[in-house]
């Protein structure tokens, strides 16, 4: 036991460096963590967990985690607090806390130094997920054991009746409430970016140039439906800048002024609930659309896009897939946000298949680029289109 201890800290000191070695080896220390942990730690845990947030957010605010990160030596509450004027017997106790929680590291008494995890949350674009988790989906979760109590334990399925609008006081939908608070929408924005940075893409597991080839300038080859500000536009320009033919992002008219501008990128107005008006696109792509919505509402959105393909046309999915069994952490955390935000859903991969299929599709290819958060790409046509259909 005292060798398996000594590799265990070894390992804390200096974890490998390949991005699956260590992914093995956390899921590998969850489950000895949960086989060792005695009961009074898990419950601990589990009722500090709303803690974690709350007092991230509090460090978030007083730049705790950007001076530890900028320091080659400890800290003392006293000096953490000299430029925000914080009291340093509150600043200690809230950095006990989060070095108990091994957010920060205690040097000594009233010491703190920066670790690993330090330098994640003193990243702007994460500091912004923590504060629209605190502040946008925090309150949806504190509604949500009485909003399912109140009906029936039913899987919320109404966009406009769920947790999100008895949480906030209003009656609108989350997107369109969320568009009114300026704020919660910049770190929103900034937050999806940092999550982003430097991972795969839908571009890295799907052959582009080999479905858009004999396309010419006048050939509409790409349409990304409530594409928002243009990411995957910019990314699919970048990355294939010498592929002719037409780039259209699509979104409502009060998202397009705000688009990243970006050469050879055309901007139409367009509400996804009504029919597409873009006939024959080599390519439809949806990212991060359907799970906003039940699948009543999500059936809805494909119907108005299926009028829209030809033959030769492909509507790509980017979504979660989450597997039928074994789901990861990242995933299961994102479908109860979807459920308590937008009475919506991440779908499992059998949910998918049995969705795509009610709205008259076929998956011609299905592959994930990201495992840690199923994000995945689903390829599809038209079922007529094999018989010439469209």
């Amino acid at each position: 036991m005292s060798n398996a201890i000594v590799q265990l800290e070894a390992l804390a000191n200096t974890p490998p460096t390949d991005p699956v070695e260590r992914l093995a080896l956390y899921n590998a220390a969850k489950k000895l963590v949960t086989a060792t942990e005695d009961p009074f730690n898990t419950i601990c845990r589990v009722n500090g967990s709303p803690m974690i947030l709350t007092f991230s957010q509090v460090a978030c605010d007083l730049g705790l985690f950007e001076k530890l990160a900028e320091s080659t030596a400890p800290l003392s509450s006293i000096s953490l607090g000299s430029s925000s004027g914080a009291d340093p017997i509150l600043l200690s106790r809230v950095l006990r806390f989060l070095a108990s929680n091994d957010i920060i590291t205690e040097t000594g008494e009233d010491l703190y130094m920066a670790n690993g995890v330090t330098g994640t949350l003193a990243c702007r674009g994460f500091q912004a997920g923590i504060a629209h988790t605190f502040y946008a989906t925090m309150p949806c979760l504190q509604a949500t054991p009485k909003f399912l109590a109140d009906t029936g334990y039913q899987n919320p399925a109404d966009v406009l009746h769920s947790p999100f609008q008895v949480a906030h006081n209003t009656d609108k939908l989350a997107y369109v409430w969320a568009m009114e608070q300026p704020k919660l929408m910049a770190d929103f924005n900034l937050w999806m970016t940092e999550q982003h940075q430097g991972q795969k893409t839908w571009l890295d597991v799907f052959d582009l140039a080999g479905h858009l080839e004999g396309s010419s300038s006048d050939t509409l080859i790409f349409v990304d439906i409530g594409g928002g500000l243009g990411q995957q536009c910019a990314l699919l320009k970048e990355k294939h800048p010498q592929l002719p033919g037409r780039v259209v992002l699509q979104d409502q008219p009060f998202v397009l002024p705000h688009a990243i501008p970006t050469d050879g990128v055309e901007k139409l107005s367009f509400d996804f609930w009504t029919e597409q008006p873009l006939k024959g696109s080599r390519i439809y792509y949806m990212r991060n659309i359907l799970e906003d919505y039940p699948d009543d509402k999500a059936l809805a959105i494909l119907e108005n896009t299926l009028p829209a393909m030809s033959p030769g046309s492909l509507l790509i999915i980017d979504e979660m897939i989450i597997p039928n069994s074994g789901a990861t952490l990242r995933s299961t955390v994102q479908d109860m946000v979807m459920m308590t935000s937008l009475a919506s859903a991440e779908r499992t991969e059998r949910q998918w298949e049995a969705l795509l299929d009610r709205a008259g599709l076929r998956v011609l290819q299905k592959t994930a680029y990201n495992e840690a958060t199923g994000e995945s790409i689903i390829v599809t046509m038209r079922k007529n289109q094999e018989t010439g259909g469209g």
